[in-house]
């Protein structure tokens, strides 16, 4: 396709494999070139929409972690920096695998807009019943509507709003758990602690089988530094799914932390497994450290290249460079050691 002169509204529904619509927000990412980019979120139908338009050259990946819901800047270029040429679509949610759609396949059509048709997603083994909340089925149609609107809200920047909304679609449905965890998310991201690990707990108690929530209630304790209650609550997490890769990363953390190097190790390694597009590059950084304090730094200056090269955040970069630097140092003087004369 030539590159685009003019905006393209791209339109579609996510579903399962049965037909039925995904009540809960799915991730809409794009991926042109290799380069992917989060464009939207599902609504309580299934339905989304949005706007292929100015873009910035560098593109967003979705953030894993509960605190991050993998929003970027568009650029306010006058020049469209972006082609679409070669990209596709999918639907990105832990526990499930996404058909592919083709924009460029659509391309005679997409003048002005273009409904690209269903997305299905396929549950990965039994991953779909912790994944999405049996209360998000029930929820009455004005809480839907309230969580929807919440949704708009966040993607407009009017966090305020949003909350407000997502506190009215569980003030209409207690139950709704995944109201819940968005609810607490959105706390978490407005430094509201307190009232966050209310609403994770909340969210656990309308469904103790919706794993999401226990990611946040994790996080939470990470960052407090209770290692045991982490290891605690991955415990919990990983019963009911083992497909969130931050959840492997605060688990290795905990063990990292609480001296259990080989745990760590394991728990790294099987977070790297179910992260095949690196979304949480961490994982290589710990991995890194492991692999050092072991003394195999040909491993470990490995995972370290991975770290910065995976990592959108030029601290990080920056961080992941000075630790690659030490260890190359480190390897150096080992080899000056093996090679000395006795």
């Amino acid at each position: 396709m030539p590159e685009a002169d003019h905006p393209l509204f791209i339109s579609g529904k996510v579903v399962l494999p049965d037909g039925s619509p995904v009540a809960e927000s799915v991730t809409i990412e794009s991926n042109c070139g290799n380069r992917k980019r989060v464009e939207t979120y599902s609504d309580s139908r299934g339905n989304f929409s949005f706007e292929l338009k100015k873009r910035a050259n560098t593109m967003a990946i979705q953030g894993a972690d509960i605190s991050d819901s993998g929003n970027d800047t568009l650029s306010k270029n006058n020049a469209y920096a972006f082609q679409y040429r070669n990209c596709e679509l999918e639907a990105v949610l832990p526990g499930f695998t996404s058909e592919v759609i083709q924009l460029a396949a659509n391309s005679s059509s997409m003048i002005e807009s273009t409904d690209v048709g269903r997305i299905v997603i396929h549950p990965i083994g039994g991953s779909g019943v912790s994944v999405l909340s049996v209360t998000s089925l029930a929820a009455p149609g004005s809480a839907k509507k309230a969580m929807d609107k919440a949704r708009e809200q966040e993607t407009k920047n009017k966090m305020q709003d949003a909350e407000k909304s997502l506190q009215k679609a569980v003030e209409i449905y207690p139950k709704y758990a995944a109201a819940w965890t968005e609810l607490g998310r959105l706390q978490y991201k407005n430094k509201d602690t307190a009232n966050a690990q209310r609403s994770f707990e909340q969210a656990v108690a309308a469904d103790p089988k919706y794993a999401k929530p226990y990611l946040g209630l994790t996080q939470l304790e990470v960052e407090a530094a209770h290692w045991e209650k982490v290891v605690d609550l991955t415990n919990k997490l990983m019963a009911l799914n083992t497909s969130y890769p931050a959840a492997w990363l605060f688990r290795a953390v905990a063990q990292y932390n609480l001296r259990d190097y080989d745990a760590a190790e394991v728990s790294v390694q099987s977070g790297l497994k179910v992260d095949a597009d690196h979304h949480v590059p961490r994982l290589e950084h710990l991995l890194g450290l492991l692999l050092a304090g072991k003394k195999d730094y040909v491993q470990a200056a490995e995972h370290m290249r991975a770290f910065v090269k995976y990592s959108t955040q030029p601290a990080e970069q920056a961080e992941g460079q000075k630790m690659l630097a030490e260890i190359e140092k480190r390897s150096a003087q080992a080899n000056l050691t093996a090679d000395s004369p006795k």
